[in-house]
């Protein structure tokens, strides 16, 4: 026996002497003990001691192996991490799953007792609490409590710039901002516009926001930080104030933001629309659930939005993921709660059929799942929402491959919603192959995707993002997206030559967003095929139709390739049809309803109405057609499209479903507080 084989069996034996009998099933509870045979009345402790004790069975992969996880909480410093030593097999799934009344909770958040909250008494901080926050306001050390990730942001950055997150009874509290409504705030007129190499940014700050930039300007050596979108509405940067002169009322920045500040369109003075907003300062403190952060004196100011006492009160201040697998393959994450990371929720790298069904994901300052690389990795029937950046991220396969290699990966029956709460542009519900935005986007690759059946709603900008080859979206309801800002799609793409092909959309229904665009292919298209889709209610009003805003479907298509477009229904959009079609393209059956000017497709191909053609009832939603509706009349090749089976549906871990489309019945679409014009249209 070589020495080398000595040593392993050496380092083996005590977990081997340690490992319980096999009974196929090991059980977990907060209470547990890893001393504990794995029983469910001897239940372990911790997660590790479950896998550990299945790795030294032997029998993953060759019967059922399936660990119980107990109602509880399960505070974690660092991921639960799965490598190719953990996985089952195709018929043997190794399953995580969380049992019992209450949720198995796990989070690598801190738990932050009341009492560490206190009276805000030193003069020179109390003084800058607004008057009417004062009873309210409490103080928090973070250096006494070991809190990390509490250093000053860096000079320029898009998202939270790095810092821990609070959390007060489950919900993210706001980073404190004025004003208060984003949107509310402009400059004036740009000075100077900056360039990357030694000018930063100036501008004039408007007269009815004196008072604040007096404010700020005492506070500059203590870090200020104002964010905005400077230049173009899917461009928004986090920036240090370098100085604020406040006689002659500019503000000279202290970094350079990407491209320079002031509108594209109308350098150099900018269009005087540019949005701004002064984040993290203690004197904008004045609403409940708003703080900020004192970087000097590592304190944090808090207006909590109800009794401290007996409160949940967490500061999220890890950055790895909760659960992270490597290699690992066919494992089932069943029935859990993930949040509470400054990282993504899951990661998945490599391995194949790495499944999360039932999970609900939450909380966290990244993507709720992020799978990258691998095949076959699957998101069903799971909840994902309160998140940083997007909900699902997915890369894999290899589109320069002759023929391409395919990923496989599946999105279904997810509801994804409330997602970009940091991050407001591109950070989608949904990610396929897309990183980075507009001109300097970057096409990963993520070949035969199969998105469907998803509920995907309120974010900021993009509903889902998609590049690369062979993906298919089908049976999602995609609403309330870009309600921040514009020039985004309920499905959206920015590809260069080479990054995109053989796209498929089919039956999704996008709606009731005040100035997002439907299926939406900003540069290149290459063979896509778009049939049985529904836009409603895209654009600013419901039937005012002026301005470029809101397209139910609308394809640049700069390289004039193929496209395949039909039969497809357009409802109270400002534009229905915005289509470059190339040589070769199938456009035929597609129905516009009440909607603005088409561009490139009033004639063959589109039917125009001004007014119901045959619905079953508009004014709920119900957009499916009458037998004798006047469409089928109109175009004989006209093809029901199943609305009724668009969407979420009940399963064994959705049993119930949310009433969204009566709840969009009663939405009004009124002017998003960012709406710049898009003039590249």
């Amino acid at each position: 026996m070589t020495n080398t084989l000595l040593r392993r069996l050496l380092l083996l034996l005590p977990l081997l002497l340690a490992a319980p009998a096999w009974a196929g099933t090991y059980y977990v509870a907060p209470d547990g003990d890893d001393a504990n045979p794995g029983t469910a009345a001897e239940p372990f402790a911790t997660l590790e001691r479950a896998r550990d004790a299945v790795r030294a069975s032997g029998q993953a992969g060759k019967e059922a192996v399936t660990i119980k996880i107990k109602g509880g909480v399960y505070r974690r410093g660092e991921a639960f991490k799965l490598e190719a030593a953990d996985s089952g097999s195709a018929a043997h799934p190794v399953v995580y799953e969380g049992i019992g009344d209450a949720p198995a909770r796990l989070t690598s958040a801190t738990v932050v007792d009341a009492k560490h909250f206190t009276p805000v008494k030193d003069p020179l901080h109390l003084s800058r609490v607004p008057e009417t926050a004062r009873p309210h306001v409490r103080v928090l050390d973070l250096a006494a409590l070991g809190i990390g990730y509490a250093d000053a942001y860096p000079g320029v950055f898009t998202d939270n710039g790095g810092i821990f997150e609070l959390f007060f009874n489950n919900k993210r509290m706001p980073i404190s901002i004025y004003p208060n409504e984003q949107g509310k705030m402009t400059m004036k007129r740009v000075l100077e516009n900056g360039n990357p190499k030694n000018v930063n940014g100036v501008f004039e700050y408007r007269e009815e926001h004196d008072a604040m930039h007096k404010k700020m300007a005492a506070v500059v050596d203590r870090g200020v930080w104002i964010k905005g979108y400077w230049r173009v509405v899917w461009q928004n940067e986090a920036v240090r104030i370098g100085s604020i002169d406040t006689e002659a009322r500019t503000v000279t920045l202290g970094g350079h933001v990407t491209h320079g500040i002031g509108s594209k369109y109308k350098r150099p003075q900018g269009s005087g629309e540019e949005v701004y907003w002064v984040m993290n300062l203690l004197e904008a403190v004045d609403q409940p659930g708003e703080w900020a952060v004192d970087f000097k004196d590592r304190k944090l100011f808090f207006y909590p939005p109800g009794d401290l006492g007996g409160a949940d009160i967490l500061i999220t201040d890890t950055k790895t993921p909760i659960i992270e697998t490597d290699n690992a393959s066919h494992v089932e994450l069943r029935g859990l709660v993930i949040e509470g990371t400054l990282g993504h929720g899951v990661h998945i790298r490599g391995g194949e059929d790495v499944r999360i069904v039932g999970c609900t994901v939450r909380n966290v300052a990244n993507y709720g799942i992020a799978v990258k690389g691998g095949k076959k990795h699957a998101v069903r029937s799971s909840d994902l929402y309160a998140l940083g950046a997007g909900g699902i991220a997915l890369t894999g396969g290899d589109a320069e491959a002759t023929p391409r290699v395919p990923a496989g990966h599946l999105v279904e029956n997810c509801d994804i919603h409330h997602f970009g709460e940091i991050q407001k542009v591109y950070a989608p519900g949904i990610n396929v192959g897309f990183d980075g935005g507009g001109g300097g986007s970057r096409v990963v690759d993520a070949v035969r995707m199969v998105v469907r059946h998803n509920a995907i709603h309120h974010g900021p900008h993009a509903g889902v993002l998609f590049n690369s080859y062979d993906n298919l979206f089908e049976y999602n309801e995609v609403f309330h997206f870009a309600l921040l800002s514009n020039d985004m799609g309920a499905f959206y793409s920015y590809a260069k030559p080479g990054g995109i092909g053989n796209n498929t959309f089919r039956y999704n229904f996008m709606h009731s967003s005040p100035q997002g665009d439907g299926v939406y292919y900003d540069n290149l298209a290459n063979h896509p095929t778009i049939y049985g889709n529904i836009s409603y209610r895209l654009g600013p009003t419901e039937v005012v139709k002026s301005g470029k805003r809101g397209c139910g479907f609308l394809m640049k298509n700069f390289n004039n390739s193929p496209v395949e477009i039909y039969n497809n229904i357009a409802i109270n959009c400002r534009i229905g049809y915005w289509i470059n079609a190339g040589e070769g393209s199938t456009f035929r059956d597609n129905v516009a309803v009440n909607c603005g000017d088409n561009i490139g497709t009033d004639g063959p191909g589109l039917t125009r109405y001004d007014r119901d053609p045959g619905f079953v009832d508009l004014a709920k939603l119900d957009f499916r057609l009458r037998d004798n509706a006047k469409v089928y009349s109109d175009l004989p090749g006209f093809k029901p499209i199943p609305l009724e089976k668009i969407g979420l549906y009940k399963d064994d871990y959705r049993t119930s479903l949310p009433p969204y489309r009566e709840v969009a019945a009663q939405w009004v679409p009124g002017e998003p507080p960012i709406a710049y014009e898009i003039l590249d249209r």
